[in-house]
């Protein structure tokens, strides 16, 4: 987990966050996933408030800009995050088709 810049850490954040209110459902499960990356990244307060103001095409940039080997681990992540509920809904699996394809 510690491959990553810290900026590249702030997209996967951002993308993460729109992948889990994609389907309009913020499921436990989906929460326990966040804090689990928050704490895998050692995310802080302060760190929120700049994930905030990062945005979408910022994002995009920061993710395609990334190393071949931090992008897989990217999509491991966003992935999960999909499977966190048990419910894969297609518009969570767009928005990691945007980065992907």
């Amino acid at each position: 987990m510690n491959s990553f810049t810290t900026i590249e850490k702030y997209a996967i954040i951002k993308v993460l966050s729109h992948i889990m209110k994609a389907d309009g459902i913020i499921h436990p499960k989906e929460e326990k996933y966040m804090d689990k990356t928050y704490s895998d990244f050692s995310i802080t307060i302060n760190d929120i408030e700049d994930i905030a103001n990062i945005d979408d095409i910022q994002t995009k940039l920061i993710i395609s800009g990334m190393a071949d080997e931090n992008k897989m681990l990217a999509k491991v992540l966003f992935v999960g995050m999909v499977e966190a509920d048990g419910i894969i809904h297609p518009k969570e699996t767009e928005i990691i088709n945007q980065f992907f394809i």
